[in-house]
């Protein structure tokens, strides 16, 4: 299944797209990458990246980018985070991927594939959560934006695939990587309660073996797929694996309870007075989550199977995050 190429990517620099540029030209594909900051893909360039400034604001720059390019992958986002301003969420998430879908129109592309995430399904509490169902407005800034861009791609007219990662970890990961080793280490992460609550996780390898399919594969076109693993894991035990990196048995816990407390109208009060934002119903949704995943559609219709465990991707994890200097 030959991939139309150059793919450009946005956001190259980036943990999921930094990977499939690498995994684009280890198999010979001409790869163009668009960064605000090229310096900051100078490892990628190092590898034939043909690495592009610009900013998803600029239009004029997207166009220029994404000239000779017949496949995208768009896969820059605002996430959050501190220092990360709130307002910059609809500006990145929504207009950013307007103006790629814009450019792209132009450029006459062949395939646009969104990174979008699970975090769509919002407030959803089946035991299985599959593409077919809805994705409804939470109040939140992260998947509310979510759900518009995935709307945006729909109608813009493009043959598209839209990807729903998960939580994705391994080797240059930050908020399922980096993030929980650096909590740990400052004895920053609390377990709720038993924290049976699910992840499903996707390791990269994985996650990057859907992404190349959905760039290749003629079934994926107009579809939607969840990409991650097969298995579920509790909170408890992905954060645990982290924990035993760290020579640690065990975490804090504060009760569950107590967790739930803090979604109460007097501790967002004490959140503002504190100058934090309040706790939003996705936040705490996600972290007490019931469901798992459903890989069933990718793999029917594309052939998609994980190859890497989960016991195992923590293993090469470790292996990185040591090499890393990391622990």
């Amino acid at each position: 299944m030959p991939i139309a190429a150059p793919v450009f990517i946005t956001g190259v620099n980036g943990f999921i797209a930094g990977h499939l540029a690498e995994r684009l030209r280890a198999a010979g594909v001409p790869v163009c990458g668009l960064a605000r900051r090229p310096e900051a893909a100078a490892w990628l360039a190092a590898q034939g990246v043909e690495v592009r400034a610009g900013d998803l604001s600029d239009f004029a720059a997207l166009t220029a980018a994404l000239e000779g390019c017949r496949s995208v992958v768009h896969a820059a986002a605002w996430t959050g985070g501190p220092g990360l301003g709130a307002e910059r969420a609809w500006e990145t998430n929504v207009a950013g991927t307007a103006h790629v879908l814009a450019a792209a129109r132009a450029a006459r592309v062949e395939r646009f594939v969104y990174i979008s995430s699970v975090a769509v399904y919002g407030l959803n509490r089946a035991p299985l959560i599959d593409e077919s169902m809805p994705t409804l407005p939470v109040g939140q800034l992260y998947p509310d934006s979510k759900i518009t861009a995935e709307a945006e791609v729909r109608a813009a007219g493009l043959p598209y695939v839209i990807v729903r990662p998960a939580s994705t970890y391994g080797p240059r990961g930050d908020a399922w990587t980096l993030g929980p080793i650096e909590d740990i280490r400052r004895g920053r992460l609390v377990l709720l309660g038993q924290d049976r609550g699910l992840v499903t996780p996707g390791y990269i390898d994985n996650v990057i073996d859907g992404l190349l399919l959905t760039l290749g594969h003629p079934a994926a076109l107009g579809e939607t797929f969840n990409l991650c693993d097969d298995r579920a894991v509790t909170f408890r035990e992905f954060y645990l694996a982290y924990a035993r990196m760290l020579h640690r048995d065990r975490l804090p816990a504060v009760p569950g309870w107590l967790a739930r407390l803090s979604r109460t109208a007097p501790a967002g009060w004490a959140r503002r007075l504190l100058g934090r934002r309040p706790i939003g119903p996705w936040s705490l949704h996600f972290r007490l989550n019931p469901s798992q995943f459903s890989i069933e559609r990718v793999h029917r219709l594309l052939g998609y199977r994980p190859a890497v465990e989960f016991a195992e991707g923590m293993r090469r994890t470790e292996t990185w995050l040591r090499q890393a200097g990391y622990l």
